[in-house]
């Protein structure tokens, strides 16, 4: 009889500990995918655009230019991806964005939330007065995500150029991009030297699905309501995507 109640509570621990593991093997954790994109390594496919500016033939006085150049000494040895452009439209957008899909993990069809933080050198210090709004508070810094690519487009009985996704307009968030501050220094209130800052929209995770074939588009730039030219160095963006 001893020796059937032992058989049996083997038996009975074996079924136990065969449903433990297929509990187990069967559960699903989200997937998260963590990406780090170091400017001073290079482009790193980042494409730079302008959008809320008029069509124009000739757009000289708005000095727009990207690229990827060696950043202000103060913000350390190497390269940074430049941008600069003089807001003479009072509503200048200047970004950068890049498509990324499966060779980065994405699934497809599938929904992420994603986290972008940006770090970058600006020269605008805090409470400082400027054209229109101030050099750094009226600059306001936004990072995006879409399925659709944020290029620039001409929408119907408007002239000018405006992005293809949903930013709203200078200190709004919108859909697709979410203002996450703006580009005022952390410290010194000079015009001369540049320091790093880093902001990013961790309180308010962009939500997007990718298409059938795993990809979405990531955005970060600028949404000025100062009338002047802005210089910035971005130094690198960490991204964080989690499936739901």
């Amino acid at each position: 009889m001893k020796k059937l109640m032992a058989i049996t509570v083997c038996l009975l621990l074996v079924m136990v500990l065969f449903l433990i593991g297929c509990g187990k093997r069967n559960s699903t954790s989200p997937q998260e995918i963590n990406l780090n994109f170091d400017f001073s390594k290079g482009e790193l496919g980042w494409i730079g655009d302008f959008v809320d500016l008029p069509d124009e033939e000739d757009m000289d006085h708005y000095d727009l230019k990207f690229g990827w150049v060696e950043r202000p000494s103060e913000l350390g040895p190497g390269k940074a991806l430049m941008i600069s452009g003089g807001n003479r439209s009072d509503d200048l957008f200047m970004y950068f964005r890049k498509q990324i899909g499966t060779a980065e993990g994405l699934k497809s069809n599938a929904t992420y939330k994603i986290v972008l933080k940006a770090t970058f050198g600006s020269n605008a210090p805090a409470n400082a007065v400027g054209i229109g709004g101030p050099p750094g508070e009226a600059v306001y810094v936004k990072v995006g995500a879409a399925v659709t690519e944020p290029v620039p487009v001409k929408v119907s009985g408007d002239d000018w150029w405006r992005l293809s996704v949903d930013k709203d307009n200078q200190s709004g968030s919108g859909k697709d991009g979410v203002v996450v501050g703006d580009v005022s220094k952390p410290t010194s209130d000079d015009f001369e030297t540049y320091e790093l800052k880093t902001l990013e929209n961790a309180g308010a995770p962009l939500e997007v699905t990718t298409d059938a074939n795993g990809n979405l588009w990531l955005f970060f730039g600028t949404d000025s309501g100062f009338e002047g030219t802005t210089t910035l160095y971005y130094t690198g963006l960490d991204v964080s995507l989690i499936e739901k």
